[in-house]
């Protein structure tokens, strides 16, 4: 649990300064209001912030593939009947990642005393996500924990592949942009200046020659901003993640450019659809798998949409026709869903949901963005070149 000191006022306008333990920032704010107070601020306390440096000593913060490859191993040791509490102690001797390492002695030291595991790991929101929790949360109570870290293990090993294939994918774009960038600059630094030189004399000059002598000058002239602009646009970057309205705006845009829409889209179907296939399996009733679904989705915009299907679920109408109304999923899919809704068997149609979209999004590969590359390099080219043309014959 997380110590949070809240700034509150009551119905009566008397102010109220305190602290309380909650999961995480939503959670105290529940509970403030479960208490009658309307809160002004909360924070986390100066001792929860030491707590989480001094956990992530050098930016060793515990990555997704550290946290996948230890739920493989607790999946596999349990599968063989190994116990919770031995089972960690075994895991831990192969975590590499100081941190994680860390924290799963201190989870070891505290089941020993007596402390459920989902307790333990609420206390690291930062490296265990709610997902996660909650699973673990369900094993407990159902004592299947081998399945439940089974299912969780897959979950992660899909979430790291789409990771390390999203960033394969983008390797070669970026190689190429790279390219023409530094292309650019080569052109309008050394090859237009000398050029400029001959045609000193003439009186008058094609207007697309003209332009390029003059964006030529202006390159020259604050190209050294341009460079500052790259760290800019770095930092702006992690700003973009930490402030809500920022990342409104970014999440917002990505959907209305063509070629980000429908990689954001099948990317946010992947984690949508594969969320709630672990959470079905593991037996969480559908009203609350779709509360932790939709946690799990990174675009604001998307995820604002699909709080309306919560909300209708809970009027009592029918999943098929709230994700509809949405028009999330792709056409095709929303058939399957209605069909898993009469048989009782969503679970199954989620899995199979997910395995389709996993398909589809291995054939997601940098080739348009590339080919619009080359695109973009070959009329560069040509805007170069041909302008100087009609000179050559004079």
């Amino acid at each position: 649990m997380i110590r949070f000191v809240y700034t509150a006022y009551d119905k009566t306008g008397s102010k109220h300064e305190d602290h309380l333990l909650a999961i995480d920032m939503e959670s105290a704010k529940i509970k403030l209001k479960e208490l009658g107070l309307i809160p002004v601020k909360i924070d986390k306390s100066d001792d929860e912030r030491s707590r989480i440096k001094s956990l992530y000593p050098f930016n060793s913060k515990p990555k997704l593939s550290d946290i996948e490859f230890m739920t493989s191993q607790l999946s596999l040791l349990m599968r063989n009947g190994v116990k919770i509490d031995r089972a960690l102690r075994i895991a831990k001797s192969g975590i590499k990642n100081v941190t994680l390492n860390k924290i799963v002695e201190k989870i070891y030291g505290e089941i020993r005393r007596g402390t459920p595991l989902s307790v333990c790991l609420e206390k690291y929101p930062d490296v265990f996500d709610t997902l996660y929790v909650s699973l673990v949360k369900i094993g407990e109570t159902t004592g299947r924990f081998s399945h439940v870290f089974e299912n969780l293990a897959a979950n992660l090993n899909f979430r790291q592949k789409i990771m390390a294939d999203t960033r394969q994918a983008m390797i070669y774009p970026l190689i190429i942009s790279g390219v023409c960038t530094l292309s650019i600059f080569f052109i309008f630094n050394f090859i237009l200046p000398k050029i400029s030189v001959i045609f000193a004399g003439m009186d008058s000059l094609p207007i697309y020659t003209e332009f390029l002598l003059r964006i030529s000058k202006l390159v020259q002239k604050y190209q050294y901003m341009a460079l500052l602009a790259v760290p800019a646009i770095v930092v702006l970057q992690s700003r973009f993640q930490k402030n809500k309205f920022l990342k409104r705006f970014s999440d917002g845009l990505v959907l209305k450019i063509p070629v980000t829409r429908g990689l954001v889209y099948n990317l946010e179907n992947l984690r949508f659809a594969s969320a709630l296939s672990v959470l079905l399996k593991s037996g969480v009733v559908l009203n609350q798998a779709l509360d932790l679904a939709v946690k799990s989705v990174g675009n604001l915009y998307i995820k604002k949409r699909l709080l309306i299907v919560k909300k209708e679920i809970r009027e009592g109408k029918r999943l098929s026709e709230a994700i509809f109304k949405t028009e999330f999923f792709p056409l095709q899919f929303n058939g399957l869903i209605e069909a898993g809704e009469e048989t009782g068997s969503l679970a199954d149609v989620f899995s199979e949901t997910e395995q389709r979209l996993k398909t589809q999004y291995e054939f997601l590969d940098p080739v348009p963005a590339c080919l619009h590359t080359n695109h973009q390099i070959d009329r560069r080219v040509q805007a170069y070149g041909f302008p100087v043309l009609p000179l050559s014959s004079c």
